[in-house]
C-alpha cells in the first residue's frame, strides 16, 4: 500500500541519480556549459555502471 518503509535497490538509486543529474545538466546547459558537461559526464558514468549491472529498466 505505502512505499514508505520499502528500501530501494542499488539499481533504482543509481537510476534516480542518473535522471536527476541529466535533468540538472540540461537546465545548466543554457547558462554554464562547463558545469553541464561535468554533470553529464558523471551521469554517463552512472549509466555505464547500470549497463554493467544489466539493469533492465533503463531506456537506451
Amino acid at each position: 500500500m505505502f512505499k514508505i518503509f520499502e528500501t530501494k535497490s542499488t539499481e533504482e538509486c543509481l537510476c534516480d541519480k542518473y535522471t536527476h543529474l541529466m535533468h540538472k545538466a540540461y537546465k545548466l546547459a543554457l547558462t554554464d556549459k562547463e558545469e553541464s558537461d561535468r554533470l553529464n559526464a558523471r551521469a554517463k558514468s552512472i549509466l555505464r555502471e547500470l549497463r554493467r549491472m544489466k539493469y533492465d529498466k533503463i531506456d537506451y
